[in-house]
């Protein structure tokens, strides 16, 4: 990546419940004062596990609707709506990106912002005033495809575009306790082991998840681990990344949050 005066460090962000949006938590005291720590962008382009396709799907432009994609929650929840759209030129100059690539993606006039993106985007940007563009995650994929999505795009953080992975590293919702628990063992044991591959800072470590400490424990599928390795592909070479926060909501899940800096601020 050629840095600039406009390049902005693609970010890693956990989601967690969808009460992150409105419980008083360190992530989300985290996230509402990160927005005004770092640079804002033109437009943000975010990947989340919450919409899973059948090959590649980005918004069309237009209005992005918020989706209440969860059951049993507080009625405060559904009446959050986020106001985002997607603008036309950045979704042009998304496929112009993907197109190059050879990645073959096509536009959804159907979807929206699930809550994998609105929720920590909202807390990132209340008053939102910069076009939206969600990536969807293609069934089938594997750290190095979506490693490769995020290299795809790695000229938009270039241009002041906020590149987002939006997931988790722990996710096992069999195994949640109350908020406030302390983390288990095997939590932050995993956490380690994404710790060490991201120093090094190479895709490669992460090319057989299944030899991970504690893998299927953390994660019995891996849809919301995936989305990191496109935030760290984003950042357009092998960059060691910087870990920003960590907490744990409902004891297990990891509030993990990491920044892939651009070469002069590596």
């Amino acid at each position: 990546m050629t840095t600039g005066p406009e390049t902005l460090s693609p970010l890693f962000l956990a989601h967690g419940s969808p009460m992150l949006a409105l419980t008083d938590i360190p992530a989300q005291r985290f996230l509402k004062e990160l927005g005004d720590k770092i640079p804002a962008p033109k437009g943000i382009v975010i990947l989340s596990p919450h919409w899973e396709t059948d090959g590649q799907k980005l918004s069309a432009p237009g209005p992005l609707k918020t989706i209440h994609d969860f059951y049993g929650f507080p009625k405060p929840l559904y009446d959050i709506n986020y106001p985002a759209a997607a603008s036309a030129e950045l979704v042009g100059q998304v496929e112009a990106l993907l197109q190059t690539a050879g990645i073959d993606a096509s536009e959804d006039t159907t979807w929206g912002l699930d809550h994998g993106a609105w929720v920590p985007l909202s807390l990132l940007y209340p008053k939102l005033s910069v076009p939206v563009v969600e990536l969807s995650l293609p069934h089938g994929s594997t750290p190095e495809s979506v490693h490769a999505l995020g290299r795809s795009l790695a000229p938009l953080a270039e241009q002041g575009i906020l590149l987002v992975g939006s997931g988790s590293t722990t996710h096992n919702l069999r195994l949640i306790d109350r908020e406030g628990a302390p983390a288990p063992l095997w939590a932050k044991t995993f956490d380690d082991w994404i710790d060490d591959g991201l120093r090094k800072g190479d895709i490669s470590w992460f090319a057989d998840l299944s030899q991970a400490p504690e893998f299927r424990r953390a994660h019995p599928t891996e849809e919301h681990l995936l989305p990191l390795f496109f935030a760290m592909g984003a950042a357009g070479r092998d960059v060691p990344a910087k870990l920003l926060h960590r907490s744990y909501s409902h004891g297990s899940i990891s509030m993990s949050y990491y920044s892939f800096p651009a070469a002069e601020a590596a």
